[in-house]
């Protein structure tokens, strides 16, 4: 990128068609000019950016920039950063396509009005800072409409039951689950129903009344996308989207795979033809399927001219002569796997399933497999990488009618579980599965959402922020479109439809924009800060007046305030710590008046400052407790420390006292391991 809108309100021409404003960015000056002096003297310029609506659009700045011709300018595109790919660009060069470029722009131009109208409305409706975003706020109301149904969930309580069974030489042990009464299915939601169901089990003599055996197919999973990519990569290493994409980014550019911004699962005959030759050669032939395996992409919109993400050569990268970081080692590796994998025949199982019941009406059933044809399986198991749970359970050989002697019953209680929060990987696939976003845009949305505050993770999992509820609430009350998945999906449409050649771009923008800038207007003026940031009556009572006091959304995060304001002024954190001994009432801060430390957030972690910031800029350090009294000088606390890579544990009165440890020091067994010196 060379230039851009600028950062202001004037930055598009509403009344002149929404025409944009761009200018050179200020850190690509120089570089601009270095571009300048050199096409002046060269007979052509070869413009080979990314053959993406953005690639598309950097091509159409330079040109528009450098003064660029029709005769002096020829556009390339290569999917791969290899000799021959490149030589055959530019043995077919073309002009710049202006269908994707206006499509970019569209998108551009789009996102820019929703962001410029909502978020000073934010500002002055909620908070000074906060953003809202064609697509991260549908993001952000994905993730909080999770929360919520984990907010309501009313676990149940349920009972399995295993029965260990042995055959009458005890040679032979199967171990089974209760399944049916009388060839129903059996519910257990109560310790009495377990218990006694467990007491009648134990009364029962049991024979093996079936034994099905079957043979299952697994079919081996397309190559990569981008969206699949990024979710493997979190799946398998835990990566977020930005670090796959960063790592996929260099990758491309060192010429190791094809471009990694796709949504097609599309292979060039050519690398079919290398795959099946590899695989022919290191696997052996019957891996090989008759003709090749190809698979086709469900998207109406995907772009079937790009290619899937595959590696430029299959002679696998060996670490040490490679170059690549770790990270980008392991999403090498990943997208070498898939690529191979998903031309091989599916794996084969034999599967097993036995059925053991009593006289009573009781059957228990047990299901195991093993793998009788490894398939397109060999590959993962080559690099020692698995996608795949452990499928393999093989089971005892019962004979039907065989007697099964019960040897212990094992009930276990459970409850149900809420639905579990989204990760970068099932974030991806729900954005993907509604239509909102591309390929490009999954792991910036996700950052900004992250950045702007509106989510933060718990381990692998995104949860919402109180400030997330109250703008998405807002957002879903007030401008139902701007946050509607089927909305802002057809959105998408018509820019890939701008893309193709079919829309223009400005009645596109003008059918959204008019009722838009309209409706925010109107809201301006109907919503009150007070009822916005209003997030409900607390079960306190105000100290001074003795009116409720209700949760309210500040500068700072969430407070409790008095119901009877502004006639009782009082208001108190609720996020606010203790910390240490001078730390009195609610957090008092030492060094002002009125202030209250509470907990914030930082780039290194958990911190205390104080609620009157940036006035006062008393900070702390959190200081996060285990329950334990320093082992060593008996006075201090135990608290979670932190270096730059790795959490350990030392005392509160450090530099006074000097303990630490890597191992959490839980009980008296384990403070001898603790008092040894961290190295």
């Amino acid at each position: 990128h060379i230039r851009d809108l600028p950062q202001n309100n004037n930055a598009i021409d509403i009344e002149n068609n929404f025409l944009p404003k761009y200018e050179i960015s200020e850190d690509k000056k120089k570089t601009v000019d270095e571009l300048k002096k050199f096409s002046k003297k060269a007979e052509i310029v070869w413009l080979a950016t990314d053959e993406d609506r953005e690639g598309e659009a950097i091509s159409w700045h330079l040109s528009e920039v450098l003064g660029l011709t029709k005769e002096n300018t020829k556009r390339i595109v290569f999917h791969e950063i290899t000799k021959q790919a490149i030589l055959n660009a530019i043995k077919n060069p073309r002009t710049i396509d202006m269908n994707l470029v206006d499509a970019q722009q569209a998108r551009r131009v789009l996102d820019r009005l929703v962001g410029y109208k909502l978020s000073p409305l934010l500002w002055k409706k909620v908070r000074y800072g906060l953003s809202a975003g064609r697509v991260q706020s549908v993001a952000v109301r994905i993730i909080v409409e999770r929360e919520r149904e984990r907010q309501v969930f009313k676990p149940e309580e349920y009972w399995s039951i295993q029965g260990d069974f042995t055959s009458k030489d005890k040679k032979r042990k199967i171990t089974a689950e209760l399944a049916t009464f009388k060839g129903k299915k059996l519910k257990i939601d109560s310790s009495s129903k377990a218990q006694k169901v467990e007491n009648e089990l134990k009364n029962g003599s049991y024979l093996v009344t079936s034994v099905k055996k079957s043979e299952r197919k697994k079919n081996p999973y397309p190559p990569f996308k981008t969206s699949t990519l990024q979710q493997a990569m979190s799946n398998v290493f835990g990566f977020t989207a930005k670090r796959t994409m960063s790592a996929a980014q260099v990758l491309f550019e060192k010429g190791y795979i094809t471009y990694h911004r796709t949504d097609s699962f599309n292979l060039s005959p050519q690398f079919i033809d290398t795959a099946r030759s590899y695989i022919k050669k290191e696997f052996g032939a019957k891996y090989l399927p008759e003709e090749p395996n190809l698979y086709k992409t469900k998207s109406a919109n995907a772009q079937e001219a790009h290619e899937a993400i595959r590696p430029t050569n299959l002679k696998f990268v060996s670490p040490e002569k490679s170059g690549l970081s770790v990270e980008e080692l392991k999403v090498y590796s990943m997208i070498w796997k898939r690529s191979l994998e998903c031309q091989i025949l599916p794996a084969i199982y034999d599967q097993t399933q036995i059925s053991i019941g009593s006289e009573l009406g009781y059957e228990f059933r047990a299901a195991g497999s093993v793998i009788k044809f490894d398939g397109w399986l060999a590959v993962g198991k080559s690099l020692n990488i698995s996608e795949e749970d452990d499928e393999v359970k093989p089971l005892a050989d019962f004979a039907e009618g065989e007697p099964a002697l019960l040897e212990e019953i094992k009930p276990e209680q459970h409850f149900t579980q809420p639905p579990a929060r989204y990760s970068d990987a099932t974030l991806i696939k729900q954005l993907e599965e509604i239509g909102v976003g591309r390929p490009s845009t999954y792991a910036p949305t996700i950052t900004t959402i992250q950045t702007r505050g509106y989510v933060q993770k718990d381990g692998r999992y995104f949860f919402p922020t109180d400030v997330a509820f109250v703008v998405n609430d807002l957002l879903v009350e007030h401008f139902p479109d701007v946050v509607d998945y089927q909305f802002t999906a057809h959105l998408e449409e018509e820019l890939d439809e701008i893309a193709e050649g079919q829309k223009e771009w400005v009645p596109v923008i003008r059918e959204f924009y008019e009722p838009f800038a309209k409706e925010v207007e109107e809201k301006d003026k109907l919503l009150q800060k007070a009822d916005v940031t209003n997030l409900g009556e607390s079960d306190e009572k105000c100290p001074d007046c003795g009116k409720a006091l209700v949760f309210k959304l500040g500068k700072y995060g969430k407070f409790l305030s008095c119901s009877g304001y502004p006639e009782c002024t009082f208001a108190k954190p609720t996020d606010a710590i203790e910390a240490g001994e001078e730390a009195v009432d609610y957090g008092a801060c030492p060094n002002c008046e009125g202030g209250h430390l509470i907990l914030k957030h930082g780039k290194f972690g958990k911190f205390l400052a104080c609620s009157n910031y940036p006035k006062c800029k008393t900070t702390k350090p959190f200081l996060q407790k285990i329950g334990m009294i320093c082992p060593k000088c008996k006075q201090g606390d135990v608290i979670v420390k932190k270096t730059k890579k790795r959490l350990f544990y030392g005392c509160s009165r450090y530099p006074d006292c000097d303990f630490a440890s890597w191992t959490k020091p839980a009980d008296e067994a384990k403070i001898e391991e603790a008092l040894k010196p961290v190295s």
